[in-house]
């Protein structure tokens, strides 16, 4: 019998041998499905600056200070699903939604900033009872942590920044990344996202918006971005980075002074949902770095 049996398994293998194999897509060239937030999912929003926030607290019976997940344009807090379920088995998490995004609201005079951006989230937190927090902001929630960091009214709460795929001007998005497949993929997702969370709104409306924002700000120079406390920074970026230009990461962490710079491997802007191990391995670091 074990004779019989071995001779399968040749068999097995020589047939697997002679079909042709079909090359698959670098993790770093793919967008994985949308992860989920850990359920259940609460249905409270806090109205802040004439709009309402929505915000979820994750272990917050841990104790401590908060890390407060700050996502990209477009998308919603639950791109950072997997990140927070890893996060929260040993840390008070806060996941937020920022204005028009996702599940919060946004008024149809808006026009968007990363100051607005920052004050909103710093307003929330102080009305949850935060004083203090970790921001971990990715793309354009990068560039509003580095807003918050600028703003003296502001920089004293963030005990910490991770900065992952951020920029100081409009001109260091890469102007190929229109032209991806991830990309093109990313937008029609966060339409039907965007109908699912805010039935009836105008998603287009709310895009518009969003590519203004992006289309012209920030404008931050060297001399001011060299005014942050570097020493509570680190400056992440991707070995794959697509949306941004590669040059901007380390740039920005050598205008920043005492900043830290880490290039996360095998990964693109969307590294959050292609390798979340990695990316919450890269948070766990650097908060005790």
């Amino acid at each position: 019998m074990a004779t019989k049996f071995i001779l399968s398994l040749l068999a097995v293998a020589s047939l697997v041998q002679s079909i042709p194999l079909i090359p698959r897509a670098n993790v770093w060239e793919t967008l994985p499905p949308t992860p989920l937030l850990p359920a259940p999912i609460n249905n409270v929003k806090a109205p802040i600056n004439g709009v309402n926030l929505w915000f979820q607290k994750y272990n917050e019976a841990r104790g401590g200070t908060p890390i407060v997940l700050i996502h990209g344009g477009l998308g919603y807090s639950a791109y950072f699903g997997d990140v927070v379920s890893r996060l929260m088995e040993k840390h008070y998490v806060i996941a937020v939604d920022r204005r028009g995004h996702g599940r919060s609201t946004f008024n149809a005079a808006d026009t968007f900033t990363f100051e607005m951006f920052a004050k909103d989230t710093d307003d929330l937190l102080k009305a949850q009872g935060v004083s203090k927090a970790v921001w971990v902001g990715w793309s354009d929630g990068a560039a509003t942590t580095l807003a918050g960091l600028l703003d003296s009214t502001i920089n004293r709460s963030i005990t910490k920044a991770f900065v992952f795929g951020g920029f100081q001007k409009p001109s260091d998005t890469n102007a190929t990344f229109t032209d991806t497949s991830v990309y093109s993929t990313f937008v029609s997702r966060c339409a039907t996202e965007y109908a699912q969370l805010q039935p009836g709104v105008d998603f287009m409306s709310f895009a518009t918006k969003v590519a203004t924002l992006e289309g012209t700000l920030p404008n931050w120079t060297d001399a001011q971005l060299a005014k942050i406390d570097g020493s509570k920074v680190t400056v992440a970026g991707a070995e794959h980075e697509e949306a941004v230009n590669l040059a901007v990461a380390p740039h920005l962490a050598s205008v920043i002074p005492r900043s830290k710079l880490v290039i996360l491997p095998d990964v693109s802007h969307f590294a959050p949902v292609q390798n979340p191990a990695q990316f919450t391995a890269a948070i766990e670091a650097f908060l005790v770095a």
